[in-house]
């Protein structure tokens, strides 16, 4: 509610008091003179009610006097001699006029007072009387009718009045200055503890949280809560204000951290607004891209892609639904170059679910690209030689063994029957020894050409040892693979290969067998396809054998071959042999690889006889860990072991379990555990299986790939897992000091593992000469034959 005008600058002139004590005696002292005016006009209004009501006797009183006397004057004469006695009673104070006059108004007598005229103060007091101030009587005599009037005196008002108005305000100051000094006295004893809570007060509106004023104790139960509540409010803020300032230098530190944190990182932080454009980049962009920053921000982000799908995908319609988890693009660089990046990238919202613009980071992988580029290259070309045979520009064994493998499947799905040819030349060995190995070179590529001039054009074609050649022949039967057998065998026997002097004519043994028929499995169909080219050996050579059913019966049944694999595991006739891996500086063993050999009735079987049954029958797995368990009890604690783990075992979780807790003591005891990856047939390399291996790593196991160059995805697991050892197949390492290419594989292999700091193995050195070679070649750890071959018992391996 607002006040008036003249009220506002009223208030506005007036000002109370300024302390509080102050303010509470003037308040006291107003009550006090309140009290008093209301006294004084009380005392004032009786005074003047005793006053008029005693001039009102006096009045009456001499209207009761003169009334007798002149109504005993008879005559005119008579009533003017009566103006002494008149005279004398008009004489009291309280009269101020005297009137006597007859019938017609004439005055026959007047007396008059010089009075003074009724005070304004005695108006308001008398204002309200009940005593009329003019007192009239009528009377008669002789000479007729008489009228007598007294009027009252005001001056004896006056003075009652200014006698109570003074003496009251004698009282009222008396009274006031007391009350003053007493209130004051009083109200600053009580008033005392407010200043240092004043003092407190002013101290904290200045940011002082801890004044060094003392307040002063106070028996008012309200003040001692307020001086409690200073205290504890004091105290309270200044722990609020110790919280805020650590938390401000906290915040400050993590702010600092994170500035530093965000300078030094090494990817690109960005974040985009709603439409595309650059808001924030750290100082990686610069140097990774050469733009700099402040001509960079506000731009759009897509000036800096270089391939469309990518432009398309930040685009300002479809940044809202971004979110990319590392995902390769490519930026453009000041030097116009091409920058390689993982892009990690999300659509930011605000509390109300809007799009508020994008934040991501971009990491330079430009390295990792073009290391992958090498390595593809590398891959590709040693794929090439891997695969390939160098004489003859056929397939080699160990692509043929993966392909057969891959055709049966795919054929054998579709009930498509698949036959398979073994070509082997007769007398070859005759050849080499009478016409040397150059001729007999030229034979096998003479061959190689026939082979190629026969061959269908879905069919497959291998070399598969020095002289055997293989022809696998899709969607065929027995009858028909036959027919194709006699048209290759009478090709053959028909060619000539020239001497210096004449010619030679070839001739060949060939062996059919069919798959379902002879078998589902590549090495069964293999082994059938064996069978009947021994049997065409037999039978005299330069002839063609297809199998029976009868003959394929006479061979060793898989089940049989597992029948012993699991009493040998029960039976406890799975032993580790210990084959040790040496310096071939110093000479001396570095580690032991452990291999698995099967006692049966006291003969030694090679795991490679017998590790194709145990996959077979899902035993990989139980034969894997019981060689390493036994290994690691048989062993001293110091030494160094290799241990040998088929990647097909991870698939089952209850291994890589059981194989962590075996490991885990032994790590734990300072051994130096490296786990052997050996790989038979394709597996897909899964996330799971690189945490598998990743915690197997975080026990302290270091990780080997065996037969690099002979597995199926070796390559990829080199990429993916980046072992510590590469061990180069020893097919390569027996033939590098006849066959460069083999020469070329095996400084492929090192050169490849020195790029990713691996260190390189060499399986398979039997002869100095080879480890010559690998020396030359910069390889430093070798086994084989000539540092010793594997021995079962443990002490006889260690000392070796």
């Amino acid at each position: 509610m607002r006040l008036p005008a003249f009220l506002n600058g009223a208030v506005g002139r007036f000002r109370l008091p300024g302390t509080l004590r102050t303010r509470l005696t003037a308040a006291f002292s107003g009550l006090i003179l309140l009290a008093a005016s209301v006294v004084t006009v009380a005392l004032a209004n009786r005074s003047v009610a005793v006053q008029l009501e005693a001039q009102q006797r006096v009045g009456e009183s001499l209207l009761h006097m003169l009334v007798p006397a002149l109504q005993v004057t008879t005559r005119k004469e008579q009533t003017l001699g009566l103006d002494g006695f008149v005279s004398r009673a008009a004489e009291d104070v309280a009269v101020a006029e005297l009137r006597i006059s007859d019938a017609s108004g004439y005055r026959l007598y007047e007396h008059m007072r010089n009075d003074e005229p009724a005070a304004w103060y005695t108006q308001l007091f008398a204002r309200d009387a009940a005593h009329p101030r003019r007192l009239r009587a009528d009377t008669a005599n002789e000479t007729g009718p008489l009228r007598i009037e007294v009027t009252l005196a005001n001056a004896p008002l006056n003075a009652t009045v200014r006698h109570v108005i003074a003496q009251s305000v004698a009282i009222t100051l008396g009274l006031l200055l007391l009350t003053f000094i007493l209130a004051y006295a009083l109200l600053s004893r009580f008033t005392a503890p407010l200043k240092p809570l004043t003092e407190w007060a002013r101290e904290f509106s200045r940011g002082n949280w801890k004044p060094g004023v003392e307040l002063i104790p106070s028996n008012s139960s309200e003040i001692q809560e307020l001086n409690q509540a200073f205290t504890d409010g004091s105290a309270a803020m200044r722990h609020y204000i110790s919280s805020l300032s650590e938390a401000r230098e906290l915040l400050e530190h993590s702010e600092n951290q994170l500035r530093k944190l965000i300078d030094s990182m090494h990817e690109i932080l960005f974040e985009l607004d709603t439409e595309g454009r650059v808001v924030f980049l750290n100082p990686a962009w610069e140097r990774l891209t050469g733009f700099k920053i402040e001509d960079t921000l506000g731009k759009a982000f897509g000036d800096y892609l270089m391939d469309e799908e990518i432009l398309r995908d930040f685009a300002a319609t479809q940044l809202g639904e971004l979110h990319e988890k590392n995902r390769e693009i490519s930026l453009r660089t000041a030097a116009g170059k091409r920058l390689w990046v993982s892009l990690d990238a999300d659509a930011q919202r605000d509390a109300g679910g809007n799009f508020s613009g994008v934040i991501g980071t971009l990491g330079d992988i430009t390295k990792s690209v073009e290391l992958n580029r090498l390595l593809s290259r590398y891959q590709d070309e040693l794929y090439h030689m891997s695969v390939t045979d160098p004489l003859t520009g056929l397939y080699n064994r160990r692509h043929f063994d993966t392909q057969l493998e891959v055709i049966l499947s795919d054929h054998l799905a579709k009930s498509r029957s698949v036959c398979l040819l073994l070509i082997d030349l007769d007398g070859f060995k005759f050849i080499n020894d009478t016409y040397g190995h150059p001729f007999g070179d030229e034979v096998l590529r003479t061959t190689a050409q026939l082979l190629k001039q026969q061959v269908r054009r879905n069919d497959y074609i291998a070399r598969l040892a020095g002289d055997e050649f293989a022809m696998v022949l899709k969607n065929t039967n027995l009858e028909n693979a036959t027919k194709i057998a006699q048209k290759l065998h009478h090709q053959i026997s028909h060619t000539r290969v020239p001497l210096p002097v004449g010619s030679m004519q070839l001739q060949s043994s060939i062996g059919v067998a069919e798959a379902p028929t002879h078998g589902r499995k590549a090495q069964e169909l293999v082994s059938a396809a064996d069978v009947a080219l021994y049997h065409s050996k037999r039978r005299g050579r330069n002839r063609i054998e297809a199998l029976s059913p009868d003959v394929s019966q006479a061979m060793m049944s898989i089940f049989s071959q597992g029948f012993q694999l699991r009493n040998a595991l029960e039976e406890g006739n799975i032993h580790p042999a210990f084959q040790p891996i040496c310096d071939m500086k110093s000479g001396e063993p570095m580690a032991y690889e452990v291999l698995a050999r099967m006692s049966i009735d006291g003969t030694l079987i090679q795991a490679k006889d017998f590790i194709a049954v145990a996959e077979e029958l899902g035993l990989t797995r139980d034969v894997d860990l019981h060689i390493i368990r036994t290994a690691l009890s048989v062993t001293p604690t110091n030494q160094a072991l290799f241990l040998n783990v088929d990647l097909t075992s991870f698939n089952d979780r209850g291994f890589v379990k059981e194989l962590g807790a075996l490991l885990k003591p032994a790590c734990e005891a300072g051994r130096s555990i490296t786990i052997e990856i050996t790989e038979r047939e394709a597996i897909p390399l899964s996330d799971t299986l690189r945490q598998d291996i990743q915690e197997l790593r975080a026990l302290g196991c270091k990780l080997a790939l065996d037969d690099f160059g002979s597995g199926y995805s070796t390559y990829n697991f080199l990429n993916q897992f980046r072992p510590d050892y590469l061990k180069i197949e020893g097919s390569f390492v027996r033939g590098m000091t006849e066959n460069e290419a083999d020469r070329k594989i095996v400084m492929h292999i090192h050169e490849l593992a020195m790029a990713f700091g691996m260190q390189t193995i060499a399986e398979s050195v039997e002869d100095k000469a080879t480890e010559k070679a690998l020396r030359q070649i910069g390889i430093g750890n070798a086994q084989g034959l000539l540092y010793g071959a594997p021995r079962l018992s443990a002490s006889v391996a260690l000392s070796s």
